[in-house]
């Protein structure tokens, strides 16, 4: 018996159909910039790259060297936060001795007129991460993470992220960017 079009066209899409998940399936995506202190040659790049590049949840990254250094990426928030992408880059083994720190740079527009409000928030979240207002009239903020504790069972993801940000600010009519080189 000769198979049919339809037959083959049938078996064809039974072997691949896994192969194409729908679109809820699919991991979402965000992305971030990290400014990084200590990348003082092209080796400490690539040793933050590395171990970056390594990491369970992190999928595009780029680690550059310039007046700052700076770590551009995609990563899926499911399974990381963006405090264990930092205590990923500060567990790089370091070639000059001092660990790389990663921090955020955030502009939220409206802040000099809710500043109170946003650093109450920050309050909450203490001693996670730290607030520094770099510029208060352009809502310009550096996010600064504290070293996290070792888990022995490691459950992901953990720590502060940009979405317990997100849900404060919403609450107060707000919302956030990130900061990259570009945009400063």
């Amino acid at each position: 018996m000769k198979p049919t079009f339809l037959t083959l066209a049938l078996a064809v899409l039974a072997v691949l159909r896994p192969l194409f998940l729908h679109a809820a399936d699919q991991p979402a995506h965000a992305k971030a910039v990290f400014t990084i202190a200590g990348l003082e040659c092209g080796s400490c790049v690539y040793m933050v790259q590395t171990q970056l590049t390594q990491t369970r949840g992190i999928s595009e990254v780029e680690v550059l060297q310039g007046v700052e250094g700076f770590a551009r990426m995609s990563y899926d928030p499911k399974v990381i936060t963006e405090h264990q992408i930092a205590q990923t880059v500060r567990d790089t083994a370091a070639l000059h001795g001092m660990p790389y720190i990663a921090s955020m740079k955030l502009r939220v527009p409206g802040f000099s007129q809710h500043a109170a409000k946003v650093k109450a928030l920050f309050e909450k979240w203490k001693p996670t991460v730290e607030l520094v207002v770099w510029n208060e009239h352009e809502g310009e903020l550096i996010v600064n993470f504290a070293e996290l504790e070792r888990d022995a069972k490691l459950v992901l993801p953990r720590g502060w992220s940009l979405s317990q940000l997100a849900e404060g600010l919403q609450g107060l009519g707000l919302k956030y960017e990130i900061l990259s080189p570009d945009t400063l």
